[in-house]
């Protein structure tokens, strides 16, 4: 596994390059590289590593499945729920045409192999983490990556016409680096839990606690400095999770996780409505969206003409041209994440991923409760969730693939230490 854990290690850590230069090949490499970890993962894994492996992933799996095969479904010829595009267009060509839900098939392909390369980077990462050595590898990578990409802020920030940032890189760098405090703070209880329980020495924790409030401040200080109040306020929630875990822990009964866990994503919807109140008609996929007004009244034109089974995966971009009263080559190709997909999948599919996102925040939050030691795992996990939740209403930014890989490392590094290995 040691092949395995540094291809990860090294995917990661290239991360904010991959933020700057993301595109097609970029994806290929990415995409590769995953597959080549999984091929490798397959044969290398420990069969009692891979009993464990199996246990843990089998609920993801089956849930994961549920969106891909529906992209699958987008570009298969189904005439009944074809997308009037393409009855048009069979009636101005004169001859009949094999009609799908997807006005683009080549967009819907590539969003479908990127889906299953996240999904496939949240399997390796798992398997990796089953080990609690290989565990501690992924933290420090995640942390590094999300320091590094907080630096990247910081300096676009600071010299802004020397060393910017791309456009299209703004929203998901401050995304990553919304992740990354998460990320920080779960590395800094990690060395004090250490410490506590006799596993590391007094100049180890020096090391490493201040190494990780190092990569803390420096995410922190990117947010306050160049991020959105939704991207504060998405990052705080998401800290703040983790830290009930510990509160939790000590003075209160694990039977009152769901009420907390519950109580808590109500107070963040209450406030985030309370700071920008919903206008009067106005949909809640686009109500706190960050990009500029010509796309999100273009995304407010297209959610209200898809589809319910939507216009197809990644298709958004296509759409936008039709939509978009002014010609602005500046402005995003997205406007929010949740709006995105419920155009691209339809609001149906979209209100499902939310619902199951949610009960995935609170079996974390619960597991991390069960756990006596590296209980911070999972409930970096829930925290993450709950971030990128609240991240998909303000910015398009989880699509890109930077943002996708370090969540989707984040995520299988706290499904794999959710549970404990030690027999009962």
């Amino acid at each position: 596994m040691s092949k395995v854990r540094f291809i990860l290690v090294l995917l990661i850590c290239e991360s904010p390059a991959i933020l700057l230069w993301d595109g097609l090949i970029t994806q290929a490499l990415v995409t590769g590289a995953v597959a080549a970890a999984m091929l490798i993962t397959a044969r290398a894994l420990r069969p009692d590593e891979t009993k464990f492996f199996v246990s843990i992933i089998r609920p993801l799996a089956a849930t994961a499945a549920v969106p891909a095969l529906w992209m699958v479904m987008q570009v298969l010829p189904l005439r009944a729920l074809a997308h009037p595009m393409w009855k048009s267009a069979e009636t101005a060509l004169g001859h009949p045409l094999a009609g799908t839900i997807s006005i683009d098939l080549g967009a819907s392909v590539l969003a479908l192999g990127q889906y299953l390369s996240t999904i496939a980077a949240i399997f390796v990462s798992a398997a990796i983490a089953v080990d609690r050595r290989r565990a501690e590898w992924l933290l420090f990578a995640l942390s590094g990556a999300c320091t590094l990409i907080g630096l990247i802020v910081l300096i676009h920030i600071l010299f802004p016409s020397g060393a910017g940032l791309p456009l299209f890189a703004s929203a998901p760098a401050l995304d990553c680096v919304a992740i990354g405090t998460i990320i920080a703070s779960t590395a800094v209880i990690r060395a004090i839990e250490h410490y506590q329980t006799r596993r590391s020495s007094l100049p180890v924790l020096l090391r490493t606690s201040i190494a990780s409030c190092v990569a803390l401040v420096i995410c922190t200080l990117a947010l306050l400095l160049g991020g959105t109040y939704q991207a504060l306020i998405a990052a705080a929630c998401g800290c703040a999770t983790l830290a009930w875990v510990k509160v939790i822990r000590r003075l209160a009964p694990s039977g009152l996780s769901l009420t907390i866990v519950t109580a808590l994503i109500t107070a963040a919807a209450i406030f985030l409505t309370t700071v920008q109140p919903i206008e009067r008609g106005k949909t809640l996929l686009l109500a706190f969206a960050t990009s500029s007004s010509v796309t999100t009244a273009a995304a407010e034109r297209m959610l209200a003409d898809a589809p319910l089974v939507g216009t197809g995966a990644g298709t958004f971009a296509a759409l936008l041209p039709v939509y978009r009263e002014t010609i602005d080559d500046s402005s995003p190709v997205v406007a929010t994440t949740a709006a995105t997909m419920a155009i691209e999948l339809g609001a149906p599919m979209f209100w499902l991923i939310a619902a199951v996102t949610v009960l995935s925040i609170v079996v974390l939050f619960r597991a991390s409760l069960r756990r006596r030691r590296d209980s911070f795992y999972p409930a970096m996990g829930a925290g993450c969730l709950v971030t990128l939740l609240l991240l998909a209403f303000g910015n398009g930014g989880l699509f890109v693939t930077a943002t996708g890989l370090i969540a989707a490392v984040a995520l299988g590094l706290a499904l794999a230490q959710s549970k404990s290995r030690i027999v009962q």
